[in-house]
Order: structure tokens, then sequence, then C-alpha cells
């Protein structure tokens, strides 16, 4: 029998275990918790420190590409960052909102950047925003520099202001905004869909994203849930959008900078004016001895002797002021003896040039013709560029001396000039296009559309083609002074390199030309460029005709 004394000396023993274990547990818990707080808030700190960056990310160098492009020398002033910021559309518009023209730079993980110009305020709503100065760009590609202007082309489309996007260029349907629930993430994979199905040229994101972690490196990136497609209300680019942003929206970065005019400055691309001592590519020797060894060379040229034609012909084509009708001038000058100008050459708003020329060309010395002809045709442009069949019929000889092209029919068997059975002498055997280095990273959409078709057709038929850069002379000034600093200026290498890609060839395919057209007398080191540039084209001249030559010995 248990005494009531025991029973209760036991309970109380019972109760300080059971006290004493609690707070033992308690304490363990107090203990466990404290820690894990540390470690969400070391984490929270490593967080900040790796996904922040401080440094505005906007090189000298981009700054005064994107003043030239703007027309204005700027001050550069940073608004909003996400890595700083938070990637949330509120958060843009409460820092952006109402400042004037900015600038939109997104940084992708493959270390390219591009982005766009707005010379308008940001707006939190109101839809489109209109502005005929607006573009998009491109700085860098992969980590080389790549520069790259897209101008509007709808003004009334240039922007989207809506509180749940961030920076948006293009338009974005109005009824797709509506009515979806859009502040809320649980509509976001419906209207992912609705607006991937939108012609929105640059969205770059919609609603907050929180940085994601790259197991491998530590470092954090965004993923963007916007689109990249050039084209819609913008000047579409001639190469595919991989080869803008790698095909994906994830980026280190992105910054918005205001934009200050400080003065204004010349609206085209500004060129590094350094000299460098060794040359980019090795020059020819700028003395008349090698002038007299083009010259021969040139003027000796007979085609090969197996294909039984007497001269080649060398197709000129180029957006129009590129210079063809000039360079034909320049040609035609040296043989010559002085400065000559058959060809109509000039500035305008349309093409010069009307009809097809197959010149030729006379050599003065020795008396008698050179053994190719420069076909001169009408400069490409917009509305009034040569039409896409007459491209085809002018590579196929059925396009005779004085055919007269029409923009808006192209050529039939009726029209005077038109050959019904056209031979190999007829049809074409190299084409140059003649680009202005001044202009090739302005091209407008129609220009690149028709040269990219161009060359389309001249790559179906294997024809070999070349580029002739003329107005290297404004794009560096040394080289205006002095033609013979061209393979020495920083900023003529990097307007070869932009044409390169442009028309598609090997940078050894793309030869630099200065036309005569302010000198009244021959000078040396401007008429070695020019023959230079021919040799090369008829060596490729006759390249086309041996690969011909055996095509027809195997049948």
């Amino acid at each position: 029998m248990v005494s009531i004394g025991g029973f209760f000396s036991d309970l109380k023993t019972l109760e300080l275990k059971v006290q004493k274990t609690d707070l033992k547990t308690l304490e363990l818990k107090v203990q466990k918790t404290d820690m894990m707080a540390i470690a969400r808030f070391r984490d929270s700190l490593e967080d900040n420190m790796s996904c922040s960056r401080p440094t505005e990310l906007l090189t000298a160098d981009d700054r005064a590409q994107l003043s030239s492009w703007i027309g204005q020398k700027c001050h550069f002033e940073l608004l909003y960052k996400i890595s700083r910021d938070n990637c949330c559309p509120k958060k843009f518009h409460q820092l952006c909102d109402r400042k004037g023209p900015t600038v939109t730079i997104l940084y992708n993980t493959d270390n390219s950047s591009y982005g766009g110009f707005l010379s308008q305020s940001w707006e939190s709503s109101g839809g489109c925003i209109k502005d005929q100065h607006a573009f998009l760009f491109t700085l860098s590609y992969n980590g080389v520099r790549k520069p790259r202007k897209f101008p509007v082309t709808k003004p009334n489309q240039a922007a989207y202001a809506n509180n749940n996007l961030g920076p948006t260029f293009g338009k974005v349907e109005s009824e797709n905004l509506q009515g979806t629930g859009y502040q809320h993430y649980n509509a976001e994979p419906y209207l992912m869909n609705t607006l991937m199905r939108t012609p929105t040229d640059l969205m770059t994101f919609k609603n907050k994203i929180s940085p994601t972690r790259d197991t491998a490196s530590g470092t954090h990136f965004f993923k963007l849930n916007g689109r990249a497609d050039f084209g819609s209300a913008y000047q579409g680019p001639t190469v595919n959008m991989n080869a803008i942003n790698n095909g994906h929206m994830s980026v280190f970065d992105l910054e918005v900078y205001s934009i200050k005019a400080t003065q204004q400055v010349s609206n085209s691309t500004p060129r590094d004016e350094t000299i460098i001592t060794n040359p980019w590519r090795e020059p020819p020797l700028w003395h008349e001895q090698n002038l007299r060894s083009l010259k021969d060379f040139v003027s000796n040229y007979k085609p090969l002797p197996d294909m039984r034609i007497s001269e080649v012909n060398i197709l000129l084509v180029g957006q129009i002021n590129a210079g063809k009708s000039s360079f034909f001038n320049t040609l035609n000058s040296i043989f010559r003896g002085e400065i000559s100008s058959r060809a109509c050459a000039g500035t305008s708003t349309h093409s010069l040039t009307t009809t097809l020329r197959k010149y030729k060309i006379r050599n003065r010395e020795f008396g008698g013709y050179l053994n190719f002809r420069l076909c001169d045709t009408r400069g490409l442009e917009g509305e009034n560029s040569m039409h896409y069949h007459d491209m085809q019929l002018l590579l196929d000889g059925y396009l005779t001396d004085q055919y007269k092209f029409n923009p808006m029919a192209h050529a039939s068997q009726r029209d005077p000039g038109f050959v019904s059975h056209p031979s190999f002498q007829d049809k074409i055997h190299c084409v140059a296009f003649v680009v202005d280095a001044s202009a090739i990273d302005v091209l407008h959409a129609d220009v690149s559309k028709n040269l990219l078709y161009f060359r389309s057709l001249i790559v179906e038929r294997g024809l070999p083609h070349v580029v002739y850069l003329t107005k290297l002379d404004k794009v560096c000034p040394m080289v205006d002074q002095d033609v013979g600093m061209i393979y020495h200026s920083k900023a003529c290498k990097q307007a070869l390199e932009i044409a390169a890609e442009v028309i598609g060839l090997p940078r050894g395919h793309v030869f630099p030309v200065k036309n005569y057209e302010q000198e009244t007398q021959l000078q040396t080191n401007v008429s070695i460029l020019a023959l230079t540039a021919m040799r090369q084209t008829q060596v490729f001249a006759d390249d086309y005709l041996e690969d011909q030559y055996e095509l027809q010995s195997d049948q």
C-alpha cells in the first residue's frame, strides 16, 4: 500500500523531470531556430552581394555609339537596374516614368548586349507611346562589339505603357491585357501564351521576377519572361534573332539610363580614329612602279580561252549613292589618264542610274578596249528598287545594254533590250557589291532585304562576289587626308568587318576603295586601291570560268 505522502513526493519528482526535459527541448529548439535564422540571413546576404551589380555596365564606347545614333552628345544617368532595384514592373515605372528620353540595355548570359532608345517618357498606362525617333540596337554579340541600329518603322507603335510590364518596345494588343487577371501570378501561363502571339519587338519582362542562382558558378541571373523579335514596329535585322540575343531572354542585368543632351554630334556611327602601327591587312606598295604593275595586269587580262568569250561581265550592285557609277568613272579615269565622268554620278533621293549600262573601258595608252565590262544597275532602294524578277533576268543575261528598268513591272520578251536566248557571253560572271562604309550599319530594311535577296540569287548560280567598300574617307578623317592610312585605321577595319557580316562574305573578299569624286587630278594611292580591287575581281571571275569549263567537260 502506497502512502499518500510518498505518492505526492513521486509526483513532484516527475513534475520536475518533465519541466527539466521541456526546458532542454525548448532550449534546443531555440538554438536550432537561431541557427536557421542565421543561415537564412547569411544566404540572403550572399544572394544580395552576388546578385547586386552596383557598377554601371554601359561602357564609354557604348555611350559614344548611342550618342552618335541619337545625334547628340549625351550624359547618361542610371535610373534603374534589376540587380540592384529588383526585377519588378512597378519598381521600373516608379524610377523611370516621366523622366524624358531613356535607353534600355539588356546584358544577357552569353555576353551579348542589346536594347532600345525612347525619346519620349515612359508611362504606367495609356497603351502605345508614339515616337518617331525611337530605335532598337545591338552593341555586342558573344563579347564582340557589333553595333547595329534598327530605326522605328511604325512610330505610332514605338513603345507600350502598362504598369504590369517592364520596358516594352512595339505594340501589345490592349484587348489581350484586359480581364485576364493580369496582376496575379495565377494568370501567368495564360498571359504568356497571349503575349507570345502579339507582334511585340522587345518586351523585357512582366510581373516580378526573382534571380536564379547558377549552381556551377554561384552567380545569379534573371530568366526574363518577355520576348525579342525585331521587325514589327522596327526595322528587321538581316540576321536571325539568335545572332542578336542568342535565342533566349536570360540576362545578368538590365539597365535603364536617362539621356541628357549636351551638344549636337554627327548622326553616324562613331569610329575609333586611332591609327595603329601594324596594318590590319598587308597594304599594297604605294608607289608608281606598283601602279604600273597593276595597270598592266588589269589591262592585259583575258578570259579563259577555253570558254570562248571575249570579255567577262562584272555586275555592280548596291544601295543608291553608294558609288557604283563613281567606281566605273574611277577606273575609266585611270586608263584615260585624266579625271572623266562618263557615268552620271552624284547624290540623290532616288537612283541616278535608271537603265542597265554595260560599260567598256578603253586603254588610251595602247588603244583598244579592256576585256571586261562593268555593268551598272539601278541602285537598290525602297519602293523604286529593281524588280525581283529583273534581278534574275539580269544575272542570266536576258537584259542587254541600255535596258530601262521599270520598278512597277518586270521585264518581258516584248520589251526593247530583252534577249530571248542569251549565250554564256551575255550572262554575269562576277558580282561586286558596292557598299557605303559610312552607312553600312544603318541600312534601310528594304535595302537590306533587296541585298540579301540578290545575294541568294548569286549563291544559287555559283557566281563569285566581292564587296567594294567606298567612302572610307568619311569614316576616318585621317584617311581623308591620306588614303594610304586605310590599312592602319581601326575605323576602316571596323567598317570592313561590318560589311563582311552584312553581306555574308569572308573579310578577304571585301576591298577598300576610294573613288575619284572631289579630285581634279589622278592620285597614285587612289588609283592603286581601285586597281587592287579590280585585279582580285578578275582573278575570281577566272575561277568561275574554270569551274564552268570543268562542268562542261564532264558533261
